[in-house]
């Protein structure tokens, strides 16, 4: 059944929520982060990632509305992800976080929608933002379309930093109860193959907050307050128990990245903005 097309725009009730240092801490051990900066202590700060522990239900709440038309949860697939910082998150902070819906396309077969989840404090002081683009597979008008024109990539320039990621075997259980994200196909073998996975999969925020703590070091001179925008899409897989390489270029857009496995095939492409 198509979604709602008409939908887009919509904004939902805020929550609030207050940061607790031991999460932050959790996540980061969670993501196989190991930063001195994540441990509790004076100044102790959040992954570059950790916003979409919070971020997540109200994604949920996006997701699962009736009115949008999600019929199946499984048919979704977390294409891409961008989060924008306006000042570090630090334990203790109380945020309002509003989730609202940007956008909602008919892509033929299948169609997207846009999640947002703006963070802010009580006095209205910005803290985040995290887009989601989402693709519901079958939820399309069934009309073939011709493809959008896509933007040029950006033109890659120098090499930046090259940098190797382990992917342990235990993440997708550990990222799960750090995040909250307890989607069956990271977790359940049978579920897995069922929807047409070779076995469970690692999250793909679980990788892109490993790889984040690799900007932090290799980018920002270790100091996560440094990352100031992650913008990612995911291309294909991450199976636990991988190596991943990732590989920064200078762009005339910023600094751009690819994620690949030892394969060869690249698992996310994105881009990161360093203070």
């Amino acid at each position: 059944m198509p979604l709602n097309f008409d939908l887009g725009g919509k904004v939902y009730e805020p929550t609030t929520v207050t940061v607790a240092a031991g999460d932050i801490e959790a996540y980061a051990a969670a993501s196989g982060d190991p930063n001195p900066r994540h441990h509790i202590g004076p100044d102790q700060v959040a992954s570059p990632i950790f916003p979409v522990v919070a971020g997540l239900p109200l994604m949920g709440t996006v997701t699962l509305d009736r009115e949008l038309g999600v019929d199946n949860p499984l048919m979704i697939v977390h294409g891409e992800e961008e989060i924008i910082h306006h000042r570090p998150t630090r334990p203790g902070d109380v945020l309002v976080l509003t989730p609202s819906l940007v956008s909602v396309e008919d892509k033929g077969k299948g169609a997207t929608f846009v999640a947002k989840v703006a963070a802010v404090t009580p006095s209205g002081e910005a803290v985040n933002d995290q887009y989601a683009t989402i693709f519901v597979r079958g939820a399309g008008s069934g009309i073939g379309r011709s493809p959008a024109a896509k933007p040029a990539p950006p033109e890659r320039g120098e090499v930046v930093a090259t940098f190797a990621s382990h992917v342990d075997g235990d993440m997708p259980t550990r990222y799960a109860d750090a995040s909250g994200d307890h989607n069956p196909i990271h977790l359940d073998p049978a579920v897995a193959t069922m929807v047409g996975l070779p076995g469970v999969i690692n999250h793909g925020l679980g990788t892109l907050s490993l790889v984040a703590a690799g900007f932090v070091e290799h980018l920002a001179g270790g100091d996560p307050t440094r990352v100031h925008r992650v913008q990612v899409r995911f291309t294909d897989m991450v199976i636990p128990g991988s190596d991943l390489v990732t590989t920064v270029w200078s762009s005339d857009r910023g600094m751009i990245f690819e994620t690949t496995r030892p394969d060869g095939v690249v698992v996310m492409v994105g881009a990161v903005d360093i203070a």
